[in-house]
Formats: C-alpha cells, sequence, structure tokens
C-alpha cells in the first residue's frame, strides 16, 4: 500500500504578491511533503490546499488580503468564446505561415484588431461559433509537414535540463521583472521539477501516468512554452505556466488553458470518466490579473467551510460585496448598509480568535477519522499509529 508522508509547518503570514503588500497580510499554513499519492493529494485540493514544489499551502481566507478561492471547470461541457477561438485559429494560422504579426506586435501579449488578420487565406480549417471543436482545433497545426514552422508538444515527467531553466529564466526576467540574481537553478527545480506525488498507473490503455508532468512546446524544433501539470485521479491541474517571450503576441497563456482543457477532455473520452475537471488553481477577485480565470466557463468555486462547489457567477456576484465570504453562508441581503458595516467591523476584530474557514478543531475530530494516519518519531525509524 503506498503511503504519503507530511509534516506540520504550521501558519505562517507573509507580504502579498497579489496586492504588493508592504505588511504580512497574507496568511497561510504550510506543510512539507515528502511523498504523496495522487489520491491523497487530489483529496487536499478539494479542501483548498495547492502545492508549490514539495510545500503545501491552504489559504486563511479569512485573514488573508487576498482571499484565494480554488476554482474549476467541467471540460465537458466547456464552451470556448469568440476571443478565445480566435486565439486558437490565429495560433494555427502563425504555424501555417498564413498570419504574419507586424514588427510592433512582436513580444506583446496580443496583436490589435487589425493586426489579427491573416496575410491571406490559408489551408486552415477555421472553427467559429458552434463548429468549433476544441480537440480538434487545438491538434490543428501539430506536425505538419505542409506549414511553414514545425509545432509538436512533448508529454514527460517533470524533469530537469538546461534549455528548460533558459526558458524559464528568460520568462521571469522579462516577464515577472525578477532581477538576474533571484533567478537560479536550484529555485528552479525546488518551484517546478520537484514533486511530492507518486507517479501511478492510470489503468487506461493510451492515457498518461498520474504524477506531475511538463508539457513542452516546440516551435521549429526550439522549446517555446512548459506547462507545469499535475494529472490526478479527477482532473487535471495547472501548476505553472511560462513561454518565451518573444511569442506573447500568440497569446500562449491563453491557448496553454484551452490545450489543457483539450487534454482533460482527452483523458475524459479515452476512460478516464471521473477525470473531466480542470484547475487553474486559485481565483482571487480582487486581483484584476487572476480575475481572467473565471473568463473559462462554466466554472466553479470551492466553499472554505463546507468543501461545495458554487456556480462562479453566483460566487462573483457576493465576491462583489465583500472581499471575503463563505458561499454556503453568505451576508444577509436585507441588512441595511450601517449593519452590514457593524458585522463587518466584529468579523474583523475577532477573526484572528476564530479557526480558518474549513479546518476542524483537533479535540472534535474523533479517533476513526485519522485511524489511517501515522506518525514518524524523531531520529527513528519507527512508524506509529497516530492515535
Amino acid at each position: 500500500m503506498s503511503l504519503s508522508f507530511i509534516s506540520s509547518q504550521g501558519f505562517y503570514n507573509t507580504t502579498c504578491g497579489y496586492c504588493n503588500s508592504e505588511e504580512r497580510t497574507s496568511r497561510k499554513f504550510y506543510l512539507n511533503s515528502v511523498t504523496l499519492t495522487c489520491q491523497d493529494y487530489q483529496d487536499l485540493i478539494d479542501r483548498g490546499w495547492r502545492r508549490s514544489g514539495t510545500c503545501l499551502y491552504k489559504p486563511d481566507l479569512r485573514n488573508s488580503c487576498c482571499p484565494q478561492y480554488t476554482i474549476r471547470l467541467d471540460a465537458n461541457k466547456f464552451q470556448a468564446s469568440k476571443s478565445q477561438r480566435k486565439v486558437v485559429n490565429r495560433f494555427n494560422r502563425f504555424v501555417e505561415g498564413t498570419y504574419v504579426p507586424s514588427e510592433a506586435s512582436v513580444g506583446d501579449d496580443g496583436p490589435s484588431e487589425k493586426q489579427s488578420h491573416a496575410n491571406g487565406t490559408g489551408k486552415t480549417g477555421k472553427q467559429v461559433g458552434k463548429n468549433f471543436e476544441i480537440i480538434k482545433a487545438i491538434h490543428e497545426a501539430e506536425d505538419r509537414e505542409d506549414y511553414k514552422h514545425k509545432f509538436r508538444i512533448v508529454l514527460e515527467r517533470s524533469s530537469f535540463t538546461q534549455e528548460k531553466y533558459q526558458l524559464y529564466r528568460k520568462y521571469q526576467i522579462n516577464i515577472h521583472k525578477d532581477s538576474e540574481d533571484e533567478v537560479t537553478k536550484n529555485g528552479f527545480r525546488r518551484f517546478l521539477v520537484e514533486s511530492p506525488l507518486q507517479y501511478e498507473s492510470s489503468g487506461v490503455q493510451n492515457t498518461s501516468e498520474y504524477g506531475s508532468f511538463h508539457q513542452c512546446y516546440f516551435l521549429d524544433d526550439k522549446m517555446v512554452a512548459i506547462a507545469v501539470l499535475d494529472i490526478l485521479p479527477k482532473c487535471v491541474s495547472s501548476v505553472y505556466f511560462l513561454y518565451d517571450p518573444d511569442f506573447g503576441f500568440l497569446q500562449l497563456g491563453i491557448y496553454s488553458a484551452l490545450r489543457e482543457i483539450a487534454l482533460t477532455k482527452e483523458y475524459y473520452n479515452a476512460g478516464l470518466e471521473k477525470l473531466n475537471w480542470y484547475y487553474m488553481g486559485y481565483y482571487i477577485h480582487n486581483c484584476q490579473k487572476m480575475k481572467y480565470k473565471g473568463n473559462y466557463k462554466p466554472s466553479e468555486l470551492l466553499d472554505c467551510d463546507t468543501y461545495e462547489w458554487y456556480p462562479f457567477e453566483y460566487c462573483a456576484r457576493l465576491l462583489d460585496q465583500s472581499e471575503f465570504v463563505s458561499f454556503s453562508n453568505p451576508p444577509n441581503e436585507t441588512e441595511d448598509n450601517k449593519e452590514k458595516k457593524k458585522n463587518k467591523e466584529n468579523l474583523k476584530k475577532y477573526a484572528s480568535l476564530l479557526p480558518p474557514p474549513g479546518m476542524l478543531d483537533p479535540a472534535s475530530v474523533a479517533d476513526n477519522e485519522i485511524e489511517d494516519i501515522n506518525v514518524i518519531l524523531n531520529n527513528s525509524n519507527m512508524i506509529l499509529p497516530y492515535h
């Protein structure tokens, strides 16, 4: 029987990279993971956890400046918007050679409306409206001998190569404005290569294993992007995406999300009938650069108290009124503004005394709920039952 080994690191308050707070206004609980079964990690992310390398963390939404809600999408129900379809079609025409960006748009996040038209007509089967089939469209430009550029995708186990590191370094310095000294090989390994997940067979032919993977994008045999993915029993979970800034005009961030949605559908179609969810990490309503995740529909947000899922549109309306919301116990809409303000002040006053949303008081946990938990004694090889 496979086991998961973790150790508690406790709560830490840090500065926030989303609102760039100078004070330690972001609060999370951390675990260090030595090894994790994919099912255990699936259970964790369905309770609001995420991983960064081998570090697991769960935000304390009530006591953080930018509450982070787990967001997921049912890939089988996904309907691409007009703008999303245009990103895929433009990418395919670029590989074909019928779309040539102007010099002004190279390196930008995307072409202007005037620049987005192809120069002439091409062979790609441009798909629009109800005729858009995401799996077919995503694979349209792969391994085509009759296209100007050669495009291929390689899905491989998470690993370090110098080529991957150089791409990561270029991305972090140019897109996230990291200093050259901040971007190191060890940092790349810890952040995007190392993973506690155990590789496990899915049990279905023509599908990959469960575990941590790099989906590498090659254009004319040059690596231009990497999607870091966890493939789990119920979902494809996006960990990180990085790309060559020289190809920013292709809007690869949007394109990669659509490719990962297509990958999720392919796993489901291959016989993994529980794997129909695409997880995009955390949604942060009061952070403009994270709100884009709500553009992939139909999405759901995880309630931090009950771990039930609620439609994104319902949650967004509540979050328009308050930074932190328990979707299962929303604010009383009949309250007047004065009463709402008073309740908000009281919650803020006593928030530090309350347990973090979704976390139990240890005294309330029954023995039978922890019967599968064991502890390793310090400086010992002994493994003993927790209770």
